[in-house]
């Protein structure tokens, strides 16, 4: 009978055993609810980075978290806010499961007019490393005060590409302060400057980014668009090497969160590097590029291919638009901080600057804003004679061209036809950053860019005016000498 009680005890310990592992479970099971003014909000997708569900029609929810989670939180819905502090929208809260967890609840507020027609900027790359970048970012932060003044009371929200600082943890806390008198949300992306390379694998990251501003990647609404923010920097835990990679965590959550939006919606992707670079990427993986394009790009791409989508990135300190799909296009943003901070114009020729975008319902316009400009500055053009690269035409930088752009020329008032495409560099660019004695970074210099135009007169006498359309029909005109 011995090996019958022997039996009988081995099944008692593990019955004993998986109760133990339950109860364990069981303790990391968070609940909660979803409110405004007292009412709870059906619908609302709650989520712990792995796991998602959505509140009952009280606004109740149960959400059983993943050891390896550290926040619980929300995808805010349309015609809500949530609270904001210094720049930073609470959508999310930490949890720790050291002691027993109370209920997690969040409070949203209801808007005050109807978000449908909304709109968002882009801030890419501020990349500060010292408190005197940090006043020359106030001065873009005062220039973004003075256009949301021109739109309200249309709400907008910031969108931050990465590079929030170069490496310099301490000066976080500068940008937020700084973005806070705009008074809109500030979602931001992770980006490799951002990153907490001293450990030895990527796990951790993310660490320092999420101390600051919550969750490293995440999702949220407004009016009829469905926003989602990605983490795309993978860090190989070799002193600062790291690849543009979107790890299956995120891709398995992001199939979790887009099962909740309906196909044919308006979806806009945030991250730091860009998934692609061009139409040759977009053909064929390069190893020389792996720190600067998505390996896996892909895969988002078909997560995204029921929807309308835009994804926005940063990272090149550079202007282009790439066509991925009929319905998907990328804006990879220039850098607010130009060159550096070494002066006015980002490697290309873009002023420094960032993106604004319009909604209206599911419909997106879009343009580029630099920073101490009019809106209507949109390309800068070079007289016969002014571009050493090309002496014998006139030329034009068009920073936010996309194939939907016209680039027009005229010779004494008549239309002579589009000018010519061309890669080169931006003459005034190669210009300023030619004294390298002025630098503090002697490496910075103009870089080739392709959204450079010529044309070459008839009548080198004639008054050339140039004049671009872009996509939307506005017309921006300069006359040359």
């Amino acid at each position: 009978m011995n090996w019958k009680l022997k039996i009988a005890s081995i099944l008692i310990s593990f019955f004993l055993f998986s109760l133990s592992g339950s109860a364990s479970d069981d303790d990391r099971i968070v609940k909660g609810k979803v409110s405004a003014a007292g009412k709870g909000l059906a619908g609302v997708v709650v989520t712990d980075g792995e796991n998602t569900v959505i509140t009952n029609k009280k606004g109740n929810y149960t959400l059983r978290v993943s050891e390896a989670s550290s926040f619980v939180y929300i995808s805010s819905p349309s015609g809500y806010t949530v609270p904001v502090v210094n720049s930073v929208p609470q959508f999310f809260q930490p949890v720790s499961f050291s002691e027993k967890m109370k209920a997690v609840d969040f409070q949203l507020q209801e808007m005050a007019v109807d978000d449908s027609k909304h709109g968002f900027v882009v801030w890419a790359d501020p990349q500060l490393k010292t408190s005197e970048e940090a006043l020359l970012a106030k001065e873009v932060a005062l220039d973004l005060q003075e256009l949301l003044d021109d739109y309200a009371p249309r709400p907008f929200h910031g969108l931050g590409s990465g590079d929030i600082v170069g490496d310099i943890p301490a000066l976080y806390d500068s940008i937020k302060s700084l973005l806070a008198p705009t008074e809109i949300p500030f979602y931001q992306s992770m980006g490799n400057h951002d990153m907490y390379f001293t450990k030895r694998s990527n796990k951790d990251a993310e660490q320092t980014f999420e101390k600051y501003f919550g969750p490293a990647y995440y999702s949220f609404n407004r009016g009829e668009i469905h926003y989602v923010v990605l983490n795309d920097i993978f860090y190989l835990g070799r002193d600062y090497f790291y690849i543009g990679y979107l790890t299956e965590k995120q891709l398995a959550w992001l199939e979790k969160d887009m099962a909740h939006v309906d196909e044919g919606t308006t979806v806009v992707v945030n991250l730091h590097i860009p998934t692609t670079l061009n139409e040759q990427d977009l053909k064929q993986f390069s190893y020389s590029t792996i720190s600067q394009s998505v390996a896996n790009k892909h895969a988002l791409y078909e997560i995204l291919e029921p929807y309308q989508g835009h994804i926005i990135s940063g990272h090149i300190h550079q202007n282009s638009n790439t066509i991925i799909s009929p319905c998907l296009i990328e804006h990879n943003v220039s850098a607010v901080c130009g060159a550096w901070w070494q002066g006015p114009y980002a490697v290309d020729g873009t002023p420094k600057g960032y993106a604004v975008f319009e909604a209206n319902g599911s419909e997106l316009s879009w343009y580029f804003k630099s920073s101490g400009y009019d809106k209507n500055y949109q390309f800068r053009a070079y007289s016969l004679g002014a571009n050493p690269e090309q002496p014998d035409f006139v030329t034009a930088n068009v920073w936010n061209y996309d194939p939907e752009w016209k680039v027009y020329w005229y010779e004494d008032a008549q239309r002579m036809g589009e000018m010519d495409a061309y890669s080169g560099k931006d003459p005034e660019t190669a210009k300023v950053y030619s004294d390298k004695d002025k630098l503090a970074y002697k490496w910075v210099d103009a870089r080739k860019n392709n959204h450079m135009f010529r044309a070459k007169p008839l009548d080198s006498s004639a008054k050339i005016t140039v004049e671009v359309v872009d996509r939307f029909g506005n017309s921006y005109k300069q006359d040359l000498e």
